[in-house]
């Protein structure tokens, strides 16, 4: 049986604890420019679709919980949420999920000990992870390197050129291609926009709840898992962006490489012209996906009680990015799950990292 190692944790946490502060390296960036830059990659269009299914927030609320669990649930358990399984495959599940959850009840105990640390560590890490989404934003919807030169009045143009783009037009041109975001979290769990797809996923919410209802309640601080969840992401794209590992020994000083070779300055004082008719043009987006899913009867899955479900999928990502699943009493160290189940400590293992790896994401094995 595998559980939530709290000799893992104990590691991790004493890492995260040596981050330097490092928030004074990065001047503010206008929100503007982020957004501009976002819109680049069709967030304008996913923030249209979000107000549009806001009519429907229990729904909109449980398709996400069950989104994100069975994208959570894949690469962990080799299963998605509306693929039919037989009854030992369930029960398997559900045993392993159990174990999850029974494992962070028991060793997460540190984590709420922590808890100033990671808001510490994630309103520290604010603006360098703006400037990391940022680098990404241009680099995917611009092709633009920030390091190369002539990089700054390259997006100054590209930025003034959506800008002063003709949105009305260009929503209603593609007003007909919009999906709204029910249909698309639909279509992430495998279920058309459709009468008998809207069937299959009620069908699957119910047996989803009827699966929360089977196991353990999470009692462990939800709030403290969702701080080192997102603090965990945040340092992910800073070393996909930049390419620094803030968990490493040389960390303040690669930081300070990666960052000379960036025009800080000059992005600092980048603003983009607010186009006239943008809001005419979500506004018109967002019409347009509201109508995408009208007619669906969906309420099976608006009503089914898939609160956990959201709780735990961050936990099962975390256990993943983090490496904390281990065999109960494998780690070397008195363990309350290993105790519970009789399990006899190992202190024979070799001592673990101080910092696990930003490079991969560790395989959940219960």
């Amino acid at each position: 049986m595998s559980c939530f190692c709290s000799a893992q944790l104990g590691s991790l946490l004493g890492s995260l604890s040596l981050i330097p502060p490092i928030g004074a390296l990065v001047p503010p960036i206008s929100m503007s420019v982020i957004a501009a830059a976002s819109a680049s990659m069709g967030a304008n269009a996913s923030m249209s679709l979000a107000a549009s299914a806001s009519v429907n927030a229990s729904l909109t609320a449980n398709l996400s919980a069950m989104a994100a669990l069975s994208a959570a649930m894949q690469p962990a358990l080799g299963m998605k949420l509306s693929a039919a399984v037989s009854p030992s495959a369930t029960a398997s599940t559900q045993a392993s999920l159990a174990a999850a959850i029974n494992g962070v009840n028991a060793n997460a105990g540190p984590l709420s000990l922590n808890t100033d640390l990671l808001r510490q560590l994630l309103a520290d890490l604010l603006g360098l992870v703006n400037l990391a989404g940022l680098m990404m934003a241009i680099r995917v919807g611009y092709n633009i390197d920030l390091r190369a030169s002539g990089a700054i009045p390259a997006l100054q143009a590209c930025l003034a050129a959506s800008a002063n783009a003709n949105l009305n037009a260009s929503a209603s041109l593609n007003a007909s291609a919009q999906v709204s975001a029910v249909a698309s979290l639909m279509a992430a769990l495998g279920f058309a926009a459709t009468a008998q797809g809207a069937a299959s996923l009620n069908a699957t919410a119910s047996a989803t709840a009827a699966m929360m209802a089977s196991l353990p309640k999470l009692s462990a601080n939800f709030s403290a898992l969702s701080l080192l969840a997102a603090l965990l992401a945040m340092l992910a794209a800073i070393h996909q962006a930049l390419g620094v590992n803030l968990l490493a020994v040389t960390a303040k000083a690669d930081l300070r490489v990666a960052l000379s070779m960036l025009p800080l300055s000059a992005l600092a004082q980048l603003r983009v012209p607010l186009a006239a008719n943008a809001t005419a043009a979500a506004s018109l987006a967002a019409s347009a996906s509201a109508n995408a899913t009208a007619g669906l009867n969906l309420a099976a899955t608006a009503n089914a009680n898939l609160a956990a479900a959201g709780q735990l999928a961050v936990l099962i990502q975390l256990m993943a990015s983090a490496n904390l699943s281990l065999p109960a009493g494998s780690c070397g160290q008195l363990c309350p799950m290993a105790l519970m189940k009789g399990v006899p400590a190992m202190p024979e293992l070799p001592q673990l990292e101080a910092a696990p790896s930003l490079s991969s994401l560790g395989a959940l094995k219960f």
